[in-house]
Formats: structure tokens, C-alpha cells, sequence
């Protein structure tokens, strides 16, 4: 549910001196156990899911009808009734460190970050609310998924051993050209910056020139960055660089980016110590998404759900 905006009795409240308008703006689509869901309400999860996710619209969004995207909101209602039975509490430390780790990942600041949102119109506080509702998900599963799992310090080991080139610790130097998606012009901008790369201007002068980046880095220049805390899009795109060369443009949810490795610096493989609780997590993930839908189907199974679409 959007039970961070969900107040039920408030909006019946509002809406019922007015039905027939509120029919054609908004409709009651679906009954949970004791709560009621709302198109509009689905519609808005949608919206801010896409960004508390740290996806691309169209990866949350392409072909999914209205029934489907229903179906993902009712499953987080159910986990966020079982978090009202366990208890789940989140955090204010909880909930900033997941902001600070998106704007570490997208390369942006604080500032960029709510520009983005209100581009969307995707107001902030419903924003900081999609990511607490995330993260109750992930510590309801925790609770009721991995308590059953049995993940030995063999079965860990066994997993370090045949993957030790994952746990390499590479950082990268990279100097940045963000352009913003809060330009109307933005990809003809981002295109301007890399034609003046491909003239070979110097990619500090392009990235003073045409770079949204408000860090007031000169050129651009992040220094060095862990491989790890940048997000996919990025990461694969540094991969098939060399020092001294730049990538292409690369389309995130947040603007357009271009980066240029400098120098990329490689250390020991972690210890199997340092990165035992990681191998568990990534293990527990693996094996959660096989439970996950068991789990799911139980909570339905428990509940009483009326679909009215």
C-alpha cells in the first residue's frame, strides 16, 4: 500500500459530500483485509517507486498493465500489515543513509536529487516515505524469510573461494560531465559536450563548460570512487574504459553522463572476514526470491482480497 500517504478515513471523509466528481477522479479499485486501495493511490506508488527503486521509469513501468502494477501494490500492503504485527520499526539513520547512498550512486547532490523529484512530480516527503516503506519490506522478509535459512561459515567459504575475483577492491579516478535531466535541452546539451570531446577539447575545459555537477570540483574531477558505489549504468560503462579515454553518454534517471577514467587502481581480494556478512547477504538474496513468492502467496492465501478492476 501507499500507507505512507494512506489515510483512509480522512479521504472518505473528504469524497463522500461529492461522489459522483470523486468517480471520475479517483475510484476505490481494491479491498485489502481492512483497508481499501484507491487508483489514485496506485498511480502514485508507481510514480514514487520508480525513483525509491533507483530505476529508470521505464524498467518499472514498460508493459505492465494497470492490473499488474495493482498486484505489486497489494503485496506491499500485505508486508506492511505483517510489519504492524512484528513490530518493524525504521529509523531516521535507516532512512538518510539510503538517501546518501542513491545520491553517491547517481553521482548527484542533495540539491540535484529534489530537482529530479519535482521534475516528476514526486513531492519529497513522499519520496522519503517510498524509501521507509523499502526498507520495512526488507526487514519483514529479513524476519520471516531468513530466520529459516541455514547459511553455514562452510557454504559461505565455499562461495568466497569460487567467486575471489569479485572481492578484488578496485577504485577508479574519474572526472564527470553531468548534464541534468531538468534541462529541456538536456540531451542536445549532453550531445554538444561529447562533439566538443570528439574535437579534442581538453575534458576538463567541457565539463566547466557544459557540466551541471554543482560540487564545484574543478573539471569535473570526483577523484578516486569505488567501483562498488557507483550504480550499474555507470559501472558498466567505466568497465570498458582505459585510463585517458572517456565513455559515452550514458542515460540515468537523474541527467546525462560522460566519464573519463584516469587511473584505475586495483588491491588485494578482501578477506574472506571482511566480506563474510556481504556473501551472506548476496546469498540470502539469491535464495529469498525463490521464498519470496511462497511467502507472498501465503499472506494471500491469509487474507481477504477483493479486486475491483
Amino acid at each position: 500500500m501507499r500507507r505512507l500517504f494512506f489515510i483512509v478515513c480522512v479521504a472518505l471523509v473528504t469524497l463522500a459530500p461529492s461522489v459522483s466528481r470523486a468517480e471520475v477522479t479517483d475510484r476505490i479499485i481494491a479491498i485489502v483485509n481492512d483497508e481499501i486501495v484507491t487508483l489514485r493511490e496506485v498511480e502514485r506508488f508507481v510514480a514514487v517507486e520508480k525513483k525509491s527503486r533507483y530505476s529508470s521509469m521505464n524498467e518499472y513501468t514498460r508493459n505492465l498493465a494497470l492490473r499488474e502494477k495493482l498486484d505489486t501494490f497489494i503485496e506491499g500492503m500485505l508486508i506492511a500489515q505483517q510489519a504492524k504485527k512484528l513490530k518493524v520499526e525504521v529509523t531516521d539513520k535507516d532512512i538518510q543513509e539510503t538517501v546518501d547512498n542513491i545520491k553517491k550512486q547517481h553521482l548527484i547532490t542533495e540539491t540535484e536529487l529534489k530537482q529530479q523529484l519535482k521534475k516528476d512530480n514526486i513531492d519529497y516527503k513522499e519520496f522519503i516515505q517510498g524509501i521507509k516503506r523499502s526498507i520495512i519490506r526488507t526487514k519483514v522478509l529479513s524476519r520471516t524469510i531468513m530466520q529459516e535459512m541455514d547459511l553455514d561459515e562452510k557454504s559461505l567459504k565455499a562461495e568466497y573461494d569460487a567467486h575471489i575475483g569479485d572481492y578484488v577492491q578496485v577504485e577508479y579516478r574519474l572526472q564527470h560531465i553531468f548534464v541534468s535531466s531538468q534541462r529541456k535541452d538536456a540531451a542536445e546539451r549532453a550531445q554538444k559536450a561529447l562533439k566538443a570531446l570528439e574535437q579534442e577539447k581538453p575534458f576538463g575545459e567541457v565539463a566547466s563548460e557544459f557540466s551541471d555537477d554543482v560540487s564545484n570540483t574543478p573539471g569535473g574531477d570526483m577523484g578516486f570512487v569505488k567501483k562498488e558505489d557507483l550504480i550499474p549504468e555507470l559501472r558498466e560503462a567505466v568497465k570498458l574504459l582505459i585510463p585517458g579515454t572517456y565513455s559515452n553518454i550514458v542515460h540515468t534517471p537523474f541527467g546525462y553522463n560522460i566519464l573519463k577514467l584516469n587511473e584505475t587502481k586495483k588491491g588485494q581480494a578482501a578477506s574472506f572476514e571482511s566480506v563474510k556478512d556481504s556473501i551472506k547477504q548476496k546469498l540470502f538474496m539469491l535464495e529469498s526470491e525463490k521464498r519470496y513468492k511462497t511467502y507472498i502467496a501465503k499472506l494471500r492465501s491469509s487474507s481477504y482480497i477483493e479486486v475491483k478492476i
